[in-house]
């Protein structure tokens, strides 16, 4: 049981680790790709990736579970990534790993609205800390509209746009409670790339892509590095890694190691990009998280 526990902390700790490091990860790539083929390339990776280690599929459930499907890998493997990756063109990997993480009081509210679910005082309160400390992180005391804030509104869209694919996930896993999760994790994924691919051919046909471009960044061993890290062990691994934690922890103890992804993602951005703080953002990132503590009470 003791082993049991040490192993759940260190999954959930692996996992967390990893993703509050994609934000700067992805920033490193944006100096050479642009955001869509970052998106693709990541996806493309961690799809075959799942391919090799689980590769049965799913059983046909209906077009109504197939529009579920769709509908997740559009939502959380599509545009998430997508207007976060555009975000960082514009704003720092500490502002975007603080903002993305109000996402849940965007589920609970899509919830409540929706689905009929209840939600008590706790949440209230919370809601009005995070999006309080949400106005110090995006306007740093200056309350004028500029590129960085341009970026910071996008990382909220993209932490809206997730909500939505946690609510089509929870029914999907409800539907597909006796199939494997890597497999239902494929074929968000599989749906992801679908939607991706016209968008990266649109962006070529404009002129806005270069292969040749692409081709000389994937040459360079930081950005293979980058990609297989936010290929396999971001997409992938981190998924097996949580889901073990979820396995030896529980729900409750699993889940409050989320809180700490975007801390990781402001410490890693100010350690390996380089990126300054200021008190705004300090005091702002301590209300998101007092927020959304508070609110899953």
């Amino acid at each position: 049981m003791r082993n049991s526990l040490f192993l759940g902390h260190l999954l959930a700790l692996f996992s967390v680790l990893v993703w509050g490091s994609t934000f700067s990860a992805t920033k490193v790539l944006l100096e050479d790709f642009d955001a869509i083929e970052i998106l693709f390339i990541r996806f493309f990776i961690a799809y075959w990736f799942l391919f090799a280690l689980h590769f049965r599929g799913i059983k046909w459930g209906g077009w109504g579970l197939e529009m579920l499907f769709a509908g997740a890998g559009l939502s959380g493997a599509c545009l998430y990534f997508l207007l976060e990756n555009i975000a960082l063109n514009y704003t720092s990997a500490s502002n975007a790993s603080l903002l993305v993480a109000i996402s849940p009081l965007f589920t609970a509210l899509l919830s409540a609205f929706f689905l009929k679910k209840k939600i008590g005082k706790y949440f209230f309160i919370g809601a009005i800390l995070a999006f309080v400390g949400v106005g110090f992180v995006v306007f740093r005391g200056e309350f004028s509209f500029h590129l960085n804030a341009f970026g910071d509104m996008l990382c909220i869209c993209a932490g809206l746009v997730w909500s939505v694919y946690t609510i089509l996930m929870g029914k999907i896993f409800i539907a597909c409670e006796s199939q494997n999760a890597l497999s239902i994790t494929r074929k968000v994924f599989f749906y992801g790339l679908t939607f991706t691919l016209p968008l990266l051919l649109l962006h070529f046909y404009m002129g806005d892509g270069d292969l040749s471009r692409v081709w000389g960044g994937l040459q360079n061993p930081n950005n293979l590095l980058m990609f297989a890290f936010l290929g396999f062990l971001a997409s992938a691994l981190c998924y097996v890694s949580w889901n073990g934690a979820l396995k030896y922890l529980g729900l409750i103890k699993a889940s409050a190691y989320i809180y700490s992804v975007p801390v990781i993602g402001v410490i890693v951005a100010v350690l390996s990009l380089g990126e300054s703080l200021n008190i705004f953002i300090v005091i702002g990132g301590f209300l998101v998280m007092k927020g959304l503590f508070l609110s899953q009470k």
